[in-house]
């Protein structure tokens, strides 16, 4: 195990907000032995294998770690209790994409990952902590040490952008400003 200055971050972050990621999985999976055994596992993984890379934000990347790790225990169960029943679940049946389509979403979100990508600096993090990471305004005010109106305005513009420029949502504006006949 190293001992680099993220490890410290993490590990500081772990200790310090661990009843509230217990309390986060909590609501979102409905059971608390559910997520104080999540956290257990959380916390073992990080002494064992703590990210390689630094992290900017410890309790986002705390909160999706938490939160991926439920969702694949979640789906590992349902899985187990499909195959215990003599079933596949539908999420695991075969579904059929024609090339078109596929390429479409392809397309599609990468036109979205640029936008994000070519977002002001601010407006990103803002944004990805809120939709991504399912950080309240709040919390991302305290994070990034700036009030909870600019986490608003950078949210709103980040959001005008996206709108603007990536074409799915561009479409959908446009739709909902038409006047009905």
């Amino acid at each position: 195990m190293s001992n680099s200055p993220s490890d410290h971050s993490i590990m500081s972050a772990l200790a310090l907000h661990y009843d509230d990621l217990v309390e986060y999985i909590r609501r979102r999976f409905n059971g608390r032995d559910f997520s104080r055994d999540l956290m257990h596992d959380l916390c073992i993984q990080m002494l064992e294998k703590p990210p390689k890379e630094h992290v900017a934000t410890p309790l986002a990347y705390l909160r999706r770690a938490a939160f991926n790790r439920a969702v694949d225990r979640v789906r590992a169960e349902r899985t187990r209790q499909a195959h215990m029943n003599g079933f596949v679940p539908e999420h695991q049946s075969v579904d059929v994409w024609d090339g078109e389509k596929a390429l479409n979403f392809e397309q599609q979100l990468t036109a979205l990952l640029d936008i994000i990508q070519a977002l002001p600096m601010r407006q990103r993090q803002v944004f990805l902590l809120h939709r991504i990471h399912e950080m309240p305004q709040r919390e991302i005010a305290e994070e990034l040490d700036i009030s909870v109106n600019m986490v608003t305005q950078h949210f709103g513009r980040a959001m005008k952008t996206i709108a603007q420029q990536w074409e799915p949502a561009h479409r959908a504006c446009q739709s909902c400003f038409r006047k009905k006949p």
